[in-house]
Formats: C-alpha cells, sequence, structure tokens
C-alpha cells in the first residue's frame, strides 16, 4: 500500500515552491499517494489541471491544517517553507514533517525571533531538505542539525515545460521578469535597469509578469520614467512559458534567492539569463548560460551586450540548453527522494 503524503503550502498563487511540489507529485505518484493542500486562489486551477488531489484551506492556519489532516489522514506532512513547517508541527500532533526550504533569508543568518522559532521547529522536525549548500552552510543547519539536514537542489520537468511552452502565443519580447512584485524580487530595481537600457536601445520590448503588493508602485514608475511604449505587465499567468520562449533574455533583479525554479526554466527554454550575484544564483549561472552583475550598471550593459550581438546571444542561448541538461537529472531527484521519504517514520 502507498504511503500518503501531504504537501503543504502557504500561498494561494503560483511561485517556485509551488511548481517544485507539483514537480514531486507528478513524478512520484506511481509510489506515494499525495494530496496538495494550500489556501484556496489562482493556485487551485492549476494543480487541478495536472490531475492532482487539491485540498483548500480558507487560510493558512492551524486549525485549517488539522482539517485537511482529518479529511486526508496523511502518514507524512511534507511542508514547504518556513511559515508551513512551523504550523504544519503544531497542527500535526505525531505526524511526521519534513520541512523543505526554498528561500535563503537574511533572518536566518541571525539571533533573532524567526531564527529562534525555525530552531525550535527543526528540533521536531524528522528531515530538513534546503535547495542550495549555501542555506545550510552559512545557517545552524550545519552545525546542530547536520544529519537530519539535506541538500536537493530544485529541479524543473522539462517535458512538462516544453509542452506547455509550444502553445500558440502572438506576443514576443526582448527582455522577461517573472516573479512576485514585493520587495524582495526588487520589480522597481528592473524598472530603473530598463530605464538606463532605453537610452541605448530605445524600442526595446519588456514583459513583467507577476503580481503583489507593489504593483501600483510598478506601474507608477514606469509612467514616471515615460517606459509604457517599452514595458509590458501582463499580470499573473496560469501557463508562463509561452511568453517566456517567445522572450530573448530572462533579467532577475531579486535581493534574495534560494535556488529560483523560474532561472532554470529559462534556462531549460534556451535562455540566456541575467541575474544578481546571490549565492543561491551561483550554483545556476555561469559566463557560458547567462551575466552575474554586482551593480545596475552591469545589468545594464549585460543585456545591451546581447541583444546588440546575435553572435554572443547565440551561443549564450546554446549555452543555456546545455546547462539545463546538466543540472536537470529527474532519475537522480526521484530516487534522492524516495530514499528521504522512507527514511522517515
Amino acid at each position: 500500500m502507498k504511503r500518503r503524503i501531504l504537501h503543504i503550502l502557504s500561498t494561494d498563487g503560483l511561485a517556485g515552491a509551488e511548481n517544485v511540489a507539483m514537480c514531486i507529485i507528478s513524478n512520484l505518484s506511481e509510489s506515494y499517494d499525495f494530496a496538495y493542500a494550500s489556501p484556496s486562489g489562482s493556485i487551485e486551477k492549476i494543480v487541478n489541471s495536472r490531475n492532482i488531489l487539491y485540498l483548500p484551506m480558507n487560510k493558512l492556519s492551524i486549525m485549517q491544517i488539522r482539517k485537511v489532516i482529518k479529511e486526508w489522514e496523511p502518514e507524512i506532512i511534507h511542508a514547504h517553507d518556513f511559515t508551513a513547517t512551523v504550523k504544519s508541527l503544531i497542527a500535526g500532533f505525531n505526524i511526521p514533517v519534513i520541512s523543505h526550504i526554498h528561500q535563503h533569508p537574511m533572518w536566518l543568518k541571525s539571533v533573532n525571533k524567526y531564527s529562534i522559532l525555525f530552531f525550535l521547529a527543526c528540533i521536531k522536525t524528522k528531515k530538513i531538505i534546503v535547495v542550495t549548500p549555501a542555506i545550510k552552510e552559512s545557517t545552524f543547519l550545519s552545525s546542530i542539525f547536520n544529519k537530519k539536514s539535506i541538500i536537493l537542489k530544485n529541479i524543473v520537468d522539462t517535458k512538462l515545460i516544453e509542452k506547455q511552452a509550444s502553445k500558440p502565443t502572438n506576443k514576443s519580447y526582448d527582455i522577461a521578469f517573472i516573479g512576485r512584485f514585493e520587495d524582495v524580487k526588487n520589480p522597481l530595481g528592473f524598472i530603473d535597469v530598463i530605464s538606463q537600457t532605453v537610452v541605448e536601445l530605445p524600442n526595446m520590448k519588456v514583459v513583467m509578469m507577476g503580481e503583489g503588493s507593489m504593483e501600483k508602485e510598478c506601474r507608477e514608475l514606469i509612467r514616471e520614467k515615460g517606459l509604457g511604449k517599452n514595458i509590458e505587465l501582463i499580470g499573473f499567468m496560469n501557463n508562463p512559458y509561452p511568453i517566456l520562449k517567445n522572450s530573448k533574455v530572462l533579467v532577475m533583479t531579486s535581493k534574495s534567492e534560494g535556488l529560483p525554479m523560474v532561472a532554470i526554466e529559462a534556462l531549460s527554454l534556451g535562455k540566456p539569463i541575467i541575474v544578481p550575484k546571490l549565492e543561491g544564483l551561483e550554483s545556476v549561472v555561469d559566463s557560458s548560460c547567462g551575466i552575474i552583475c554586482k551593480e545596475e550598471r552591469e545589468f545594464v550593459k549585460g543585456i545591451i551586450s546581447l541583444l546588440k550581438s546575435d553572435e554572443k546571444y547565440n551561443e549564450m542561448a546554446l549555452g543555456a540548453s546545455i546547462k539545463a541538461h546538466k543540472i536537470v537529472n529527474m532519475e537522480d531527484y526521484k530516487n534522492q527522494l524516495k530514499m528521504e521519504y522512507s527514511s522517515v517514520t
């Protein structure tokens, strides 16, 4: 009889952690019974479209998690990120919890109320999965919880991405930004970079996909800088891959990252990426497939160099595909997860 594993996520939309959870469920469904629980929202349609059992909650609360547990009776809870981990541990009583950490926030590196709370949660968790070595090595996970902490780099389902990217679209862009309109993703910094780049490339076409609390600020800044003819905000998309496929370069301006799924997805579609110098990104991006930047002017220079030189662009696009092939090994990923699930009692 298959073990029942409940994935719990804290958001009602689609981002990196949600994609990871669905990828795990889709690729290991022959070995385990899975369910996906989160606050109800736009994610529900996406989960259902992938034939995954979805258990909606009104919000991510201890009472709502207990309701889902009572309804579905899981043997293991696979909680994604910090809030879901803490609340699942409280709600789940004696059900073993695996904590899957996709982020690398600054607070995790120091002593504060958040790191203390997560430290206490780690005592009770059965396994702690982190997506980059940096998350483990720069925190208490390496010293105190080394034996129960494992590094499992994010992976994407390249076959699914290729299938979804093949759907027709009449839109095409030079630059794409995909992410939440929140400070950690630095969408205002991205707009600043574009405002400097259009001085050299006035006809550049840019798309920003996503939604969030900073959307109004982004629209105001675009209007203030006179970028209305260059930047198009198209909101959240259930399937961003046709637009990504029809964009030349992905640009990320994040202030913090774990191991971003969108970067791996872009590489799998042969797209060069321009990113900030962050620990979580340096394991994905190198000079063969992208450009790592320390400051805004390096982003501007990188965009101009790629869009003005077909030779450099084509070379880096090929490098992106090669890099994605090296990163993505679904069988190894599945085998490691099976081993971790089997060790949880």
